[in-house]
């Protein structure tokens, strides 16, 4: 028996043609820019706190889960509205037009968009030499061990967020999203403790299975990664205060040992919490 099979031809525009710079930044509550334009667009992401975002001659407040795109030839700023705003930050170009992307106006990220923003990061840790948090970011260069198909895969996470914002936004179910955030002020309000899940499913009166599925299909991470995160970047906004030692802090945030502390913060942050300090002191960047 011949089968004959039907091919479904991809579409092979719109693209992103031309990376021109990569950011992660913590922002300090004393960071400041004075904003600029460039002849490439640019994405940015509110992953944790809150920013305001300068497009033009307008103003705009980015929540966490939120991003903005600035065309081409604008005039553009950010600056932290609180203390603990991480932003991911991508300049690009290719076959876009005005008409392609949602520019000048926040759009909430969907949970796959926020998954793409994510591995985009580590990608761009693993292949590229230069520090993600230089404010002024004029070439990225490659690492000589990264891998061949790095910039590729950094272009489909890229693409990946980009196509799910140009697409049409379908319904979310309210419930779901109410309990999220449910969630996510139980984490916030318990940062300085030591919380198991049944602790959080006890609080809100859910099943275990029931919170853990929802709350990674709405934000694309665990709640326990959700929960360390929330205390690292807690742990960065008191180590950047100088209020409390190393020790003090681990304390604050419930951890058993500073060695255990220690090694979370690495794995967050690729620093010791000691280089971090000395790496605020010099940048008023806390990332």
């Amino acid at each position: 028996m011949i089968t004959t099979y039907i091919p479904t031809k991809i579409q092979k525009d719109p693209r992103v043609e031309t990376l021109y710079s990569l950011h992660y930044f913590a922002y300090s509550k004393d960071f400041s820019f004075e904003g600029e334009s460039h002849s490439f667009w640019e994405i940015v992401c509110c992953d944790s706190g809150e920013a305001e975002i300068t497009d033009s001659s307008n103003r705009f407040l980015l929540h966490q889960g939120e991003a903005f795109i600035h065309a081409p030839g604008v005039f553009h700023n950010v600056r932290p509205a609180k203390s603990g705003t991480n932003m991911i930050i991508a300049g690009f170009d290719g076959t876009f037009s005005e008409h392609d992307l949602p520019a000048g106006k926040a759009i909430r990220l969907c949970a796959y968009a926020r998954q793409c923003f994510r591995q985009i990061v580590v990608l761009g840790k693993q292949a590229f030499s230069e520090p993600m948090n230089l404010v002024y970011q004029e070439k990225l260069t490659l690492r000589p061990n990264a891998s061949a198909f790095a910039l590729q895969a950094i272009r489909a996470g890229l693409e990946g967020v980009l196509f799910s914002l140009m697409d049409k936004p379908k319904k979310e179910n309210v419930g779901d999203n109410t309990t999220v955030g449910h969630i996510q002020k139980v984490l916030q309000e318990s940062v300085g403790e030591r919380m198991t899940l049944q602790n959080i499913a006890e609080k809100l009166g859910y099943s275990v299975s029931y919170l853990k599925k929802i709350y990674k299909s709405r934000t694309g991470e665990s709640i326990m990664q959700s929960f360390i995160r929330m205390k690292i970047e807690r742990a960065k906004q008191l180590l950047a205060e100088e209020k409390y030692t190393v020790s003090e802090t681990a304390e604050l945030l419930g951890y058993d040992t500073l060695q255990y502390f220690s090694k979370q913060f690495k794995d967050l942050t690729n620093m010791s919490p000691s280089s971090f300090i000395k790496s605020v002191a010099k940048t008023g960047i806390l990332d």
